[in-house]
């Protein structure tokens, strides 16, 4: 699973603050300025007589920063712009090649925990799409988490997707894109209060910005309903070829992609900052 950068700051200490002060031109008073602009971004910043008093101290400042925890921050766009000012600080310090490690040793940390982002130049933290994705589909399990019959249909197709990974076989590809049909159909019915076909519920639904995109997922739900063993006998003649290995990635992730639309319960602008 991609992670967060908030999930992971307790692993910055050991990992990026600790390796850059061992630095041989490493500033005696690098913690100093780090506490300094990380307050910038608490949600709770000291008072101001205990913050002079640990900005004249560099020892004192070294366990201040040490201490901060995630929840400090109070959110990714925190973490993540504070890493960004840093970077501005450790440049201003002017020591040759002491910006270039910070920046090895964040990449290394993103990389190392498998975080959703990258590094661009001169050092700004971009948000990839895998990692947006991946937030998304854990708000979608934790609506999942709140429904049992969600739960249930979640669950059969995760199973029968793994399945098919492992085995190859046709039936099983068949009971993967049948079930990912079946949890698209069972989220919209929750949403609307209501059971019936993923094809009725589409056009019950108020939360398309386009009818061709409504008219889209009719029509991917159409290819259920026609091809031949996907839930229905189909039409044979309608078939251009054998279904194979991409079929159950990509229907699979359209079909993911529009449960954006398909419940209310989950937020996908909060995907890009948690």
């Amino acid at each position: 699973m991609i992670g967060s950068m908030i999930d992971h700051w307790k692993y910055t200490w050991p990992e990026v603050w600790t390796n850059l002060a061992k630095a041989r031109r490493s500033p005696s008073d690098l913690f100093i300025d780090l506490y300094r602009i990380a307050t910038d971004s608490l949600q709770n910043p000291p008072e101001y007589k205990q913050f002079e008093l640990t900005m004249n101290d560099p020892l004192q400042a070294r366990q201040a920063f040490e201490q901060l925890r995630a929840q400090d921050f109070g959110d990714e766009l925190s973490v993540v712009g504070f890493l960004e000012s840093a970077f501005v600080t450790i440049q201003d310090f002017e020591i040759p090649r002491f910006a270039k490690l910070y920046k090895y040793l964040v990449r290394s940390f993103i990389k190392k925990y498998n975080l959703r982002y990258r590094i661009d130049d001169p050092f700004r933290v971009r948000l990839i799409l895998p990692g947006v994705f991946a937030s998304f589909y854990e708000d979608l399990t934790r609506v999942n988490g709140t429904d049992p019959h969600l739960k249930n249909l979640m669950n059969n197709f995760e199973l029968t997707f793994g399945s098919y990974t492992r085995t190859k076989q046709t039936h099983e590809l068949n009971a993967c894109l049948t079930n990912a049909f079946i949890y698209a159909e069972g989220l919209a019915g929750k949403t609307w209060g209501e059971n019936d076909t993923l094809g009725n519920l589409c056009d019950c639904l108020q939360c398309w910005p386009h009818t061709t995109i409504r008219e889209s997922l009719k029509k991917l739900y159409g290819f259920r309903n026609n091809y031949p063993g996907l839930g229905h006998a189909g039409n044979p003649e309608s078939k251009l070829r054998e279904l194979e290995p991409r079929d159950a990635i990509v229907v699979c992730l359209l079909l993911l992609s529009f449960a954006g639309y398909l419940t209310n319960e989950v937020r996908i602008e909060d995907s890009f900052t948690h």
